[in-house]
């Protein structure tokens, strides 16, 4: 797991809490982007990009400069432009309560290098039902720490199951030999982490019918819904929600909408993206 993720460095209570004290403060202008990518509810505001527009999310090499929010936020600048590190885009990101983002993996966009680099969280504002997924345990990120996740490395999602919003700073960045040092010292506490179960055939077929029922009433997202939420649930293996959506339209004759999600596959995977680490080569 500690290649995938990880807590890097403890970060003290009044730190934490006076950065989430700026975001209650500054009136953040949060953008709901990547649909595709998110059920509803996640939100982003970037700090520090290749424009200086807060409303600009896609993600490119850069050295990137403040946004306009910043000033804003005087206890996140001293915290970014102190940390020692590489910085490529930094964001803000909140997750409404039931909100879910769908299995995909990162840094597949063809602005983006194959140069190494490491996505940090700090955690502002969690409760213990805010996930990092993936493929076969969930994390949660607690404060008072700085976490590393490797995004482009493991399949993953994310999701809030709790009552009250998640809001996290985002910082991808370069590795240097700051991160390098930072990264020699990781550890995972066993409470962060939770065990999903397996997805058992007969769990499966329960999905199956449970979403059928959804389809008879014509409602089409809700039922595949159903299925991308599984990998926020169980452990499906080297399964991705995008093979059982396929399966499940396959058992219903509808070959349109099983290639479609076969398609959809290679685009959150990143599976048509030379370099990237889950590249297939034509034909594998």
């Amino acid at each position: 797991m500690l290649k995938y993720t990880s807590q890097l460095k403890a970060i003290p209570r009044d730190v934490v809490d006076g950065m989430l004290d700026d975001v209650a403060r500054a009136d953040v202008p949060w953008t709901e982007n990547y649909s595709r990518y998110q059920s509803g509810g996640w939100k982003t505001a970037a700090l520090y990009n290749a424009s200086g527009d807060s409303q600009e999310n896609d993600l490119a090499d850069c050295t990137p400069i403040p946004t306009e929010v910043v000033p804003r936020l005087p206890r996140i600048r001293a915290f970014v432009e102190g940390s020692g590190l590489k910085l490529m885009w930094v964001r803000l990101l909140k997750l409404d309560p039931n909100a879910f983002l769908w299995e995909h993996t990162d840094y597949g966009a063809q602005n983006l290098s194959r140069v190494p680099r490491l996505r940090l969280h700090v955690p502002l504002k969690t409760n213990p039902g805010a996930l990092i997924v993936l493929p076969s345990r969930s994390v949660h990120m607690k404060s008072g720490f700085l976490w590393k996740l490797t995004p482009h490395q493991a399949r993953h999602g994310a999701c809030n199951l709790g009552a009250e919003e998640r809001i996290h700073l985002i910082m991808d960045c370069y590795i240097n030999e700051h991160l390098e040092e930072l990264v020699a010292q990781e550890l995972l506490e066993p409470d962060t982490l939770r065990e999903k179960p397996l997805l058992s055939d007969e769990r499966f077929a329960a999905l199956s019918r449970d979403a059928d029922a959804l389809m008879s009433e014509g409602r089409q997202s809700a039922a595949e819904d159903l299925f991308r939420k599984s990998f926020h649930y169980y452990n499906l293996g080297t399964t991705s929600t995008y093979d059982l959506l396929a399966r499940y339209f396959e058992g219903r004759g509808d070959a349109a909408r099983r290639d479609h999600w076969l398609e959809a596959k290679v685009g959150y995977l990143n599976l048509n993206v030379p370099g990237h680490p889950f590249y297939q080569h034509a034909g594998a």
